[in-house]
């Protein structure tokens, strides 16, 4: 038996990179508000050169930048017309340079494999090493989707919720088999038998296998035929929190091996992307309502002996105590 923490992350304290927009949703010349955490961010893509994230609050009357307009390589408040640069310098309309107010923080903030990133820390200890990966299947047989969803559940429970692929009565038969324990993964593997609509998918129409690999960062969901273990589809899961109320912003991308005996080219690939992702969110409710009921009891977690969950809360366990002596 373990007791499971599900206090939210705060960004503040687990400097690490968090989605946050998928590259499609941010045109040049354009900026978006976004939540870190608490702290709101400008991430804005210039006329030219990479995307660059700032405060999202005009260090003189604290408007946020969000709402001004890219002009050139700036950030324009909308109030003033003051303008900010990728650095934070701020200078006035006529491009004089300002003694005050003072420079606005920045962010790191890098793209990566069509998702633009956000890192928490300090700007300049923002190592892109350290970016989430995902696994590409290039090809004409395979077919790619991506998605993002908001919901109030932190980031730990959310995990915990995927972690426990075997809880799921809307994949059909599920059996947990085992898992491979590292200091930096958890692989937890399940055994299926499909139903409907499952079962009708390609290669789902016999048993097939399900692996969940959990960090600290994010998650990915791999599904193979249990017969000659090709891989048949794969999920991509970043985690954003947004807001000290556990809310969080879940960025996804699912690869799909597309089968065009039964569908033509991309269609069978993008109806399988939706359905997977339907399914994976279809207990969405359920975290949302523990998390509410966590809250109103005032506990901060649950007891658990569910080995997946045991030892995501040692992975947790872990990286708070090396995030405190670090700090």
């Amino acid at each position: 038996m373990t007791h499971t923490l599900l206090q939210p992350f705060d960004p503040d304290h687990n400097a690490q990179w968090y989605p946050a927009l998928r590259s499609a949703d941010l045109r040049h010349q354009k900026a978006i508000g976004v939540y870190c955490g608490s702290r709101p961010v400008v991430i804005v893509r210039p006329e030219a050169g990479l995307v660059f994230a700032l405060d999202d609050r005009c260090t003189h009357r604290q408007v946020p930048l969000s709402r001004g307009v890219v002009s050139g390589t700036f950030i324009r408040c909308p109030l003033h017309g003051i303008k900010f640069a990728r650095s934070g310098r701020c200078y006035s309309p006529d491009m004089v340079l300002e003694e005050m107010p003072p420079r606005a923080e920045g962010w790191g903030c890098r793209e990566k494999e069509g998702w633009i990133f956000l890192y928490s820390g300090n700007a300049d200890d923002a190592d892109e090493a350290l970016i989430p990966a995902m696994t590409h299947h290039d090809g004409k047989d395979w077919c790619h989707e991506t998605f993002i969803r908001e919901i109030n559940a932190p980031v730990p429970l959310l995990m915990d919720h995927v972690q426990r692929f075997g809880r799921r009565t809307t994949s059909g038969s599920v059996t947990y088999l085992d898992q491979n324990i590292t200091e930096q993964q958890i692989s937890s593997h399940y055994r299926v038998v499909a139903s409907t609509p499952l079962s009708v998918l390609p290669g789902m129409a016999r048993p097939w296998r399900a692996t969940v690999d959990t960090t600290l960062v994010d998650q990915n969901v791999y599904f193979s035929s249990e017969d000659d273990a090709t891989l048949c589809a794969e999920i991509w899961l970043g985690y954003m929190p947004t807001g000290r109320d556990g809310r969080t912003r879940v960025c996804g991308k699912i690869s799909i091996r597309q089968d065009h005996t039964r569908l033509p080219g991309r269609v069978s690939g993008s109806l399988w992307a939706k359905l997977l992702w339907k399914l994976l969110w279809k207990e969405q409710s359920l975290p949302e309502a523990e998390w509410s009921a966590i809250q109103r009891s005032g506990r901060v977690g649950h007891s658990d002996f569910f080995p997946p969950a045991q030892a995501m809360q040692d992975l947790v366990t872990k990286n708070n105590q090396r995030m405190a002596k670090e700090g």
